[in-house]
């Protein structure tokens, strides 16, 4: 009898302990791109949107790749979510995400194209804390990423130039 509530007792206490935290991995979302239009030729488009990856790409890991100002393109990759490599073996490790943003642009317009990682979007939720990287967050970083660049291309001449 003692056994059987031992036993009895482990099998509950495992089962709680696996329902503490619960993981969904989902698949990547689609690329988020947006095209819009200003009043700044090839060359201005082109030098305000290096300036804008620059101020942007804040992180040592993320850098500008390419760029072609004969072709109006700027081309780098963003870390979207920091990695840290675990000592603990409580904390399991992970891998960085990146997207790969992607500008084009021409006389009075603009193209940018954020291509999110092949994988790692998943959802934890540990009691009441939400662990992870879901897609619905790259379409809001994606979002904030593309309202920041658009504002700044669409900069008045008189806030360019000095």
């Amino acid at each position: 009898m003692k056994k059987t509530l031992i036993l009895g007792l482990l099998f509950y206490s495992a089962y709680l302990l696996h329902s503490c935290v619960s993981t969904k991995y989902q698949e990547s979302p689609p690329p988020v791109t947006a095209n819009f239009e200003n009043k700044l030729d090839k060359n201005a488009n082109y030098v305000l949107a290096n300036e804008w990856m620059v101020e942007t790409f804040n992180n040592a890991e993320s850098v500008i790749q390419f760029t072609d100002k004969e072709s109006g393109t700027v081309k780098g990759k963003y870390i979207l979510r920091a990695g840290y490599v675990s000592t603990s073996p409580y904390v399991v490790s992970r891998d960085a995400l990146y997207a790969i943003i992607t500008i084009r642009l021409r006389d009075n317009a603009c193209r940018i194209e954020i291509d999110p990682p092949s994988s790692g979007f998943y959802s934890a939720k540990s009691g009441s804390s939400e662990l992870g990287y879901p897609a619905l967050q790259f379409d809001e970083d994606a979002r904030n990423l593309i309202n920041d660049f658009q504002k700044r291309m669409n900069a008045n001449k008189s806030e360019i130039s000095w």
